[in-house]
């Protein structure tokens, strides 16, 4: 492999400064670094608190932010407040979307006995279900994926799905085409149902239960056709409410600028289950540190910390503000970095998620700032998350998460003593190294970042974090 080099004054080789308050950096470098691509180490490496960082999603995740709401909008005047406090012009962008109301009765009824009761299940509907009273055999469609239910008999029936590989609607879609009535989804390891977050409508009622009731269900289907069961689902409805993003922008502070723009996004509200502190407090709360750190940075771009309402409903808030940017914006950008879900104790390794499965500017700069700091993270394709809106206008974009995502996913059990600060420094670190590259007067612009960065080698991932 060879040893990319920026300019031969100007090496990096990551080392971890810890210091009080939870602290980390990366600090200069020696003459020489590790095998692989190097970067400048410019005067613009930051350092994050990792201590203010877990201040941030304890204040956040006090209470649930669900889109439309009151808790929401007190979580957007928090955000604002602080991006103002670092200097930031801060303005507000409303935007309205259909909020779907729970379903007024949910029943699943067990057909004969088939060794169960209606009594054991405790079935719980994703949000924006369609409403609807069906029967049916249930049929095991795994995880719902092309090859599953390819020749599976579904014509009339409600579909088993177990989560994860592919997303939710995708599966529901999946097994619609082969005729299925109603969907069941559940997670094997989860205690809970799934509170699944929806980027569309729907096609068919569908619920969720928790890994032992869906389990239950699936070793009777394997005898005698498996159990008919009525689905219920009533009283669904859906009304204009209005969400926010907090968009806070910082302009260059040098006499010679770039025109390039570079954004950085999470989304503040979270799902009416639990306070969602993970999902996505600690997005929130690492989109503010990196701000705090790099307003204190010398610029020649232009650099937006953005937070976003609605994800949770589908990504309504990162769409309205994608929609909202001119050409002229649009061919100013560099990249946007997205976080969510980044400071559980219970997840797995952080990656980084292209729409598309490509690597980008975004990946780039992540995995090769990441391989100083605590080695080389991988990158994979998943969307379902606020960095769907921007590809789609043709922005370089990846999602940091960490994969598998910890068992509390959507549930009550989504609280601040599930985070990690070591997690969250460590995510801030390589993501607002990154920015602080781009934005830094001694590179170039990063239009240009191929003919004088190469990055690490760093793999491919084909796990969806979720």
């Amino acid at each position: 492999m060879m040893k990319g080099i920026f300019w031969s004054r100007f090496l990096l080789a990551a080392v971890l400064c810890w210091g009080s308050g939870a602290g980390l950096a990366l600090a200069a470098p020696p003459e020489a670094g590790p095998e692989g691509a190097v970067v400048h180490g410019s005067a613009n490496a930051i350092t994050v608190n990792g201590d203010a960082i877990f201040n941030h999603v304890s204040r956040l995740a006090a209470s649930s932010r669900v889109a439309g709401t009151q808790n929401e909008y007190n979580a957007v005047q928090y955000i604002k407040g602080e991006l103002e406090k670092y200097g930031y012009t801060v303005t507000l962008q409303s935007f309205t979307f259909p909020k779907f109301t729970a379903p007024s009765s949910i029943q699943l009824t067990i057909e004969g006995t088939h060794g169960l009761s209606s009594q054991q299940l405790a079935p719980q509907p994703l949000q924006n279900t369609q409403g609807g009273d069906v029967s049916g055999e249930v049929v095991d469609a795994k995880k719902g994926t092309p090859q599953d239910v390819k020749g599976l008999e579904l014509k009339g029936k409600i579909a088993l799905i177990e989560a994860g590989q592919i997303d939710t609607n995708a599966k529901i879609a999946n097994v619609a085409d082969q005729g299925a009535v109603a969907v069941i989804l559940y997670n094997p390891s989860s205690d809970t149902p799934i509170l699944d977050t929806q980027f569309s409508t729907l096609s068919l009622p569908t619920v969720s239960l928790s890994g032992k009731d869906a389990q239950a269900l699936k070793q009777k289907t394997a005898a005698n056709g498996g159990p008919r069961v009525r689905l219920s689902v009533q009283g669904v409805a859906a009304m204009a409410a209005t969400s926010y993003n907090v968009v806070a922008t910082l302009r260059p502070n040098t006499t010679t600028t770039t025109s390039d723009l570079v954004t950085v996004g999470a989304h503040h509200d979270s799902v009416s289950a639990g306070p969602g502190a993970n999902d996505d407090a600690s997005g929130v709360g690492i989109v503010l540190e990196v701000a705090r750190a790099v307003a204190g940075t010398q610029r020649d771009s232009e650099v937006r910390f953005l937070t976003f309402g609605a994800e949770e409903y589908g990504l309504y808030g990162s769409q309205a503000y994608a929609n909202s940017l001119s050409s002229t914006d649009i061919g100013r950008f560099i990249g946007h970095f997205q976080l969510d879900m980044v400071g559980s104790k219970n997840s797995g390794t952080l990656g980084m998620y292209t729409v598309n499965g490509q690597k980008n500017v975004v990946t780039d700069l992540g995995a090769t700032f990441a391989s100083r700091l605590s080695g080389v993270i991988p990158y994979g394709r998943f969307g379902r998350s606020d960095h769907v809106p921007f590809y789609q206008r043709g922005v370089a974009t990846a999602l940091y998460t960490h994969s598998p995502a910890e068992p509390e996913y959507h549930t009550r059990y989504d609280t601040i003593d599930k985070i990690s600060k070591d997690k969250l420094a460590n995510v801030a670190t390589i993501v607002g190294n990154s920015v602080a590259e781009i934005l830094s007067p001694t590179t170039p612009s990063f239009k240009r970042y191929k003919d004088f960065f190469t990055p690490v080698n760093y793999p491919y991932d084909p796990n969806p974090p979720v």
